[in-house]
């Protein structure tokens, strides 16, 4: 009887139905995750953490390859889309100049007069948007 190797698997699982169900996918990945960690195990013990890197790298690679790009796209123009409010940066700007008025007082007067107003900016951006 002839032993499948890993390529006829996968050349089975192409040339096969597609799988439609989130459930039969995940009993697939499961199948397929099963039959790596297999392999694995069944190499030398010299190159069993260096398959498993190469195994992992790659299957992060192709799941998360188009999830990402889309999603960079999305982020991407979603921050081009919406303009940046400075109230959180003010705030921040507040809490710094007051701990740096406690070292050098003119600097940190300064940091945090600008945080005031970046503050009051982020109000006023928030209260016309409404």
């Amino acid at each position: 009887m002839k032993q499948s190797t890993p390529t006829d698997e996968v050349s089975r699982t192409k040339a096969g139905a597609q799988v439609s169900s989130q459930p039969q996918r995940e009993a697939e990945i499961e199948r397929l995750a099963g039959e790596i960690g297999r392999l694995i195990q069944d190499s030398d013990p010299e190159t069993r953490e260096e398959l498993a890197q190469s195994a992992n790298s790659l299957l992060r690679e192709q799941g998360l390859r188009p999830g990402l790009a889309a999603a960079g796209a999305d982020l991407e123009a979603d921050a081009r889309r919406r303009p940046l409010n400075p109230l959180a940066a003010g705030i921040g700007l507040i809490m710094i100049g007051a701990a740096l008025t406690l070292l050098v007082p003119f600097v940190g007067l300064t940091v945090a007069a600008c945080g005031v107003l970046a503050t009051l900016w982020g109000v006023i951006i928030s209260a016309m948007r409404k």
